[in-house]
């Protein structure tokens, strides 16, 4: 799923697997896809965040975060203070697009990524753990398939968080207050008591953490997130 741009487009900005070296071939296909969208946009490639800084992402239309190792994107973006940049761009009204371990840090704990990438980075309390919050009860699980929801269930039993699993082909956005299934695929919503597939087009609010207090920082209204491919 491509990233919804909205014409005049004055400058996306694609940070790629800020950190490590991003995947061969990832920022052709980036580029192609933005393409069939729009034609002759302005693409921004950063790699890591050493030597930017917040000002530079003025102006930007569209901020995209891709995968990787979900830890190592985490401790890059927290070492240079970058969560707040997000933040700040969604309050600005700039859209957010999240693939893999960019979607898994729009939850409210990347945590749930040890299923997948190991963690080597030394965070490991809850606070340090903590994504951008823009579900703020719950954890965003990329390349899901229906065999993962008995896990899936038993570690929102154990975390106190649902957990959104997004298939390779669907992704979420978040709409104001609501979050909406884009599709094709359904996305799974898991709980302790039970999971439910949500079609295509389904709309549900935005879960509260527990106590139905806002998590700290959130916008009221942020831009876009579209997670997994």
């Amino acid at each position: 799923m491509a990233p919804d741009v909205r014409p005049p487009s004055p400058r996306p900005l694609l940070a790629l697997r800020p950190g490590p070296p991003h995947a061969p071939g990832a920022e052709g296909w980036l580029r192609g896809s933005l393409e069939e969208f729009q034609s002759g946009l302005d693409v921004v490639t950063w790699t890591t965040l050493d030597g930017h800084d917040q000002a530079e992402l003025a102006g930007s239309d569209l901020l995209f975060i891709g995968g990787g190792n979900t830890f190592d994107l985490l401790a890059h973006l927290r070492a240079h203070g970058a969560l707040g940049w997000v933040r700040t761009h969604l309050d600005g009204g700039g859209d957010l697009y999240g693939g893999s371990a960019g979607a898994v840090l729009a939850g409210a704990s990347v945590d749930i990524a040890a299923w997948a990438d190991e963690n080597t980075t030394g965070l490991a309390a809850p606070d340090e753990l903590a994504g951008l919050g823009l579900l703020p009860g719950g954890a965003l699980l990329p390349h899901f398939t229906e065999d993962d929801v008995p896990r899936a269930r038993e570690w929102s039993a154990q975390h106190g968080l649902e957990v959104l699993g997004v298939p390779e082909a669907s992704g979420l956005v978040i709409d104001g207050d609501d979050v909406v299934v884009a599709g094709p695929e359904p996305v799974w919503r898991c709980t302790p008591q039970d999971a439910e597939a949500l079609p295509a087009g389904t709309r549900f609010p935005v879960s509260p953490p527990a106590g139905g207090a806002r998590a700290p920082g959130r916008p009221p209204a942020p831009g876009r997130a579209g997670p997994a491919w």
